[in-house]
């Protein structure tokens, strides 16, 4: 039996887990390069195989299979309730905060990572937000509660939107994510130009889902609606507020983009406010990341207002069905 701990820097350590006989310990190495995060103490005598890094990694991408049950096994855990921990300086009673995500923090680009969420358990919180402007992403599992899906494969989904995120924004500081059910909202510190984040989003998402929806069975295949926009944000013990999220997920119900995604093969359409396309999309000198984004009019309870969006990998032409839909298209791919 073995036992790992964090230690935090308050002077009090937190036990993370315990692992029995046949279990996988430090898995995430093979996934990373950096300082371990934890310590492991065995409590009686063990035997183990040692596997190095670069010797696991290469078997996980040699086995995709493997890597799948290895990223389940990551979320399994990391959602799992701590073993508990010894308070050393009067920590008994402690207020959690509130359930979150925090993406992972920036790790030299020279190093390849991959860091699986951490649970909102207080060692990464939410910063506080007293009205910075933030970047938003609000993302949606198109069909979500179709009657094709049972809930073992809406929970498959969910982890994959969960590790697909993780993945794409793992270069970006304290990003902070809130489960939405069929979805997740994601806000982005102030300090984090958008563009950086629409860099990320357009490299990273649409190849990590085509991957996923190639692989998985077909229940567990889905679509991805996600909306951008950046405003003013304010957090609370609860989560966030802010008008900037109310309109993102706005613009996330325009009935235009629901009826693009849903009658096209797109993994992935992306829907930008007015401020996101006019400050950064349109200032693109990447003709890829411009080209596709068509201007549709999102009319969605109190919002009224023009916005673009991409569906990846799909023509335009394939998708719009009257000229009074779309106006002012952008390009195609």
């Amino acid at each position: 039996m073995c036992q790992a701990s964090v230690e935090y820097r308050f002077g009090w350590e937190r036990v993370l887990a315990e692992r029995g006989p046949g279990e996988l310990i430090g898995e995430r190495g093979g996934l990373q390069v950096r300082v371990r995060s934890a310590s492991v103490i065995a409590m009686e005598p063990v035997r183990v195989l040692v596997v190095r890094t670069d010797a696991f990694a290469a078997f996980v991408n040699d086995h995709p299979r493997v890597f799948d049950i290895v990223e389940s096994q990551l979320y399994d855990r990391l959602t799992e309730a701590p073993a508990g921990y010894e308070a050393t300086t009067g920590n008994e009673g402690r207020e959690e905060p509130p359930a979150a995500v925090i993406l992972p923090r920036p790790r030299p680009p020279t190093i390849p990572a991959y860091e699986a969420p951490v649970a909102g358990d207080g060692t990464s919180p939410l910063r506080p937000l007293r009205g910075q402007n933030c970047t938003i992403l609000f993302s949606d599992v198109v069909a979500f509660s179709s009657r094709d899906r049972n809930d073992e494969d809406r929970l498959i989904i969910r982890r994959a939107l969960l590790d697909m995120t993780v993945l794409a924004l793992q270069g970006i500081p304290d990003a902070w994510s809130q489960d939405r059910g069929d979805g997740l909202l994601t806000v982005i510190p102030p300090a984090v130009p958008p563009a950086n984040v629409i860099e990320l989003l357009h490299k990273e998402l649409p190849s990590a889902l085509a991957r996923h929806n190639s692989t998985d069975r077909k229940p567990t295949r889905f679509q991805l609606r996600i909306a951008i926009n950046a405003g003013p944000v304010t957090s609370d013990t609860m989560g966030v507020s802010g008008e900037a999220i109310i309109i993102a997920a706005r613009l996330l119900e325009a009935p235009v983009f629901k009826k693009a995604m849903t009658e096209s093969s797109a993994n992935v359409g992306i829907i930008a406010s007015p401020f996101i396309y006019e400050t950064v999309i349109r200032h693109s000198l990447s003709p890829i990341e411009l080209a596709g984004y068509s201007r549709i009019q999102a009319d969605v309870k109190e919002v009224a207002a023009p916005a673009w969006m991409k569906l990846f990998d799909v023509p335009v032409s394939t998708w719009y069905s009257s000229p009074s839909a779309v106006a002012d298209s952008f390009g195609t791919p």
